[in-house]
Parts: C-alpha cells; structure tokens; sequence
C-alpha cells in the first residue's frame, strides 16, 4: 500500500496566537494610526481636508474586517476614541464614501533586496446576486454582476505586492504588464496558468528580464519563421519541444520541472481573502470597489505578518 503525504503545522501555539490577534482592536486601531490622523499637507482652493488618508484607510479597513455598513464604521471608530480617551474625531459616512475612490493605497511596506518569483492569478468577486440557497432552490437570477480582482504575490513571504480590479469580460493576460509596473523591485520569474500564456505576457517579462513560467495551450506551436523569431517567445517554444519529447505525461513533469505548484500559494490567498472579508464588496461605485478591494489585499498583508503556519510533511 502506498503512502499518503499530509501536513502537520509545527508551530501550532504561536500560529494559534496569530489567529487570535487578527481580531484584536487593538492592532488595527492603535496609537500609530492615530498619531497622523487628520490632514497636514497643503489645502485646495473651494474646500478644506480634514482628515489625512490614513484615518480614512483606518476606519475602511474596519468596516470591511468586521464587514459592517459606513454608518456602523463611523459608530465603532467613535466608540473606540471615546474608550480610549483620545482627543479626535471619527470620519462620517459620507466623508468616508467620498474619499474612498480617491486613496493611494500602499499594499506593502517590506523593504526587499533580493529577486523575486511572483505569482499571478484572478478571482471573481460578486457584486450583486443571491444566496448560494436561493440559486439552488429557485435558480439564478439573470443580474448577477461580477468583478475579478487580480493580484501579484511573492512567493517566500506571502505578501501581495500589486493588485487591480477590472470587469468580468476583461482577460487575465491583459494585467500582467499592468501588475508588473507596479512593482518596483527585481524580479527574476513569474508564474501563472494558461491564461497567462499570450504574447503580451512574454513581451512584458523580457522587458524586466525575467522568466514567465506559464503552460502553453494544448495546440501551440513553435515559431514557424527561422529568420524572424521573436526572442521574447524562445523560451516558450523550448517549452514545447519539451512537452512533445516526453510524450503523454509531458506536461505533467514539465510543470514538476518548472516548480510550476508553486502557484497554489496565490490560490490559497484567494481563498484567504474571500474567507476573511467576504465574497462580495460592498460599495456601488467602481473607484470605491478597487478601493475597497485593495484594503482587504493591504489588510491580508498586516495578518500574514503576524506570523503563518509552519507546515511538515508527514506519511501516514
């Protein structure tokens, strides 16, 4: 009989208080939030900003950790100042839905010296729709609106590096570039699915000098023109020649080769922020979605630094 590989997390009492921690006001709300609450900088003429953007990314990421609506944000970030003695003001509502669209939000603070190997992917995110009860007992109603969300993560620390939303109908590949520019560290491999696998992905890697690690489609095929190669598709037509020479199972241990499960790490950080947050957003404007989104993609940030599981593999 043939073993079975499982996981066992070592570090389960330290793991155990970082799962605590995620919900403690305390980390969210603390007094370095607090210290750089309201606006300093320069005022525009026809109206004056009173509170900096980090008291509104405050009180936004509250409401979507605890998913509550602006009007119970604003209650819960006045109740707090009132216990803690503080000598501010809480965002209304209505600030906090105005400014929402236009925040510059950082994902990531961790300073990075040495190359990276990012992964890529897409989830969908409801924006209007039923229960998963009321689709199965009296079927899908014919308004249902998606949105997809799209991220770049590091491999090694687990962090989101860049983030963007698009519409349902938008393809994958046209974000690669897009993700990329956004990070401004050295990047040495990116790997993603198939859909990742189009000419504008590859152009964009040998841009930066890097590797794309995607699968090609089941019906592609090497550079046909010997005099006009692209250089930026000679990898992926190695890959082929690779696949085809070890037949059936080619692409089964090309991918084991190429590290390629790697990339399961930027599924379970779907999974993590659809668990965590929710599957839906909550705001009806665009600008205030892609806001909304990038919070929870800083906020999965701050929770995976306060520590992740450290998993041994076992056979049973």
């Amino acid at each position: 009989m043939s073993s079975k590989l499982t996981y066992r997390v070592r570090n389960w009492g330290k793991y155990n208080r970082y799962l605590i921690n995620r919900g403690n006001i305390t980390f969210w709300f603390s007094k370095d939030s607090a210290a750089g609450w309201y606006y300093q900088g320069k005022h525009k003429r026809g109206g004056i900003i009173k509170y900096a953007d980090a008291a509104i990314i405050c009180v936004l990421t509250l409401r979507n950790l605890y998913k509550i609506p602006l009007r119970a944000s604003q209650g819960l970030v006045e109740s707090l100042i009132t216990l803690t003695r503080l000598k501010l003001e809480a965002p209304n509502y209505s600030t906090l839905s105005r400014r929402a669209g236009k925040l510059k939000i950082c994902l990531s603070t961790v300073n990075i010296q040495e190359p990276l190997h990012v992964l890529i992917d897409s989830t969908g995110i409801k924006i209007y729709g039923e229960s998963e009860w009321k689709s199965v007992k009296h079927g899908t109603y014919r308004y249902q609106v998606w949105r997809k969300l799209h991220i770049m993560m590091d491999v090694k620390r687990q962090i989101i590096l860049s983030a963007d939303y698009s519409e349902c109908g938008k393809h994958d590949s046209n974000y690669l570039p897009l993700l990329l520019d956004q990070i401004e560290e050295e990047v040495e491999r990116i790997t993603g699915d198939g859909a990742y696998d189009k000419k504008k992905c590859y152009q964009a890697s040998d841009k930066r000098k890097l590797k794309l690690v995607s699968p090609p489609q089941h019906n592609a095929i090497v550079q046909r023109n010997k005099h006009k190669k692209a250089n930026y598709l000679l990898a992926r037509d190695q890959a082929i020649k690779e696949i085809e020479e070890l037949g059936g199972e080619g692409l089964k241990e090309w991918k084991r080769k190429e590290n390629y499960h790697k990339r399961s790490l930027v599924e379970t950080a779907m999974f993590r922020i659809k668990t965590i947050f929710g599957e839906t957003v909550y705001s009806r404007k665009v600008e205030n979605q892609k806001a909304e989104l990038l919070i929870r993609c800083a906020a999965l940030n701050r929770i995976t630094a306060l520590g992740m599981p450290e998993g041994q593999m076992i056979l049973i």
